[in-house]
């Protein structure tokens, strides 16, 4: 068989993208792993704590000396862990897969015990994508930039 290339990119404001690879990778393992089209994700099991803390640290210490950390929808100062979920969750929304909306929308909850969660509606292709095992996907970084995602399934 062979293997099929998908391009994913961020697209949208000017804003500092806090999605990295392990982070879109790991939310594919968990949508490659679902049964239907909604999945429901929390995202410490695809942003782990420290990757957190040090966006936390990145984007409050520069929020007002660079434009791209400002997140103008943001009003709250210092940012905490809820609003960076919010981003999160903002940046998922504009995620395209060969030009097509990779989620017809997604939601941030928190659950019973406490935690965040992604409530996701996937679009039927990206969908199709993520159950892909022989899948290559290429994500194209805002400066042009292009880097294969290591999906371990």
């Amino acid at each position: 068989m062979r293997q099929r290339e998908y391009r994913i990119k961020i697209n949208g404001e000017m804003d500092f993208i806090i999605i990295s690879l392990q982070v879109l990778s790991a939310l594919i393992e968990k949508i490659h792993s679902s049964p239907e089209c909604e999945v429901s994700v929390d995202v410490e099991d695809i942003m782990p704590p420290e990757f957190t803390d040090y966006l936390l640290r990145m984007i409050n210490a520069n929020r007002f000396q660079e434009r791209c950390f400002r997140y103008q929808y943001i009003m709250e100062n210092p940012i905490t862990r809820k609003e960076l979920y919010e981003i999160l969750r903002r940046q998922l929304s504009q995620a395209d897969m060969e030009e097509s909306p990779c989620f017809r929308s997604i939601c941030l909850t928190d659950t019973f015990r406490g935690k965040a969660e992604l409530d996701m509606d996937c679009s039927r292709p990206f969908f199709w994508a993520c159950k892909d095992t022989l899948a290559k996907f290429i994500y194209t970084f805002p400066d042009g930039r292009r880097e294969t995602l290591v999906i371990e399934y």
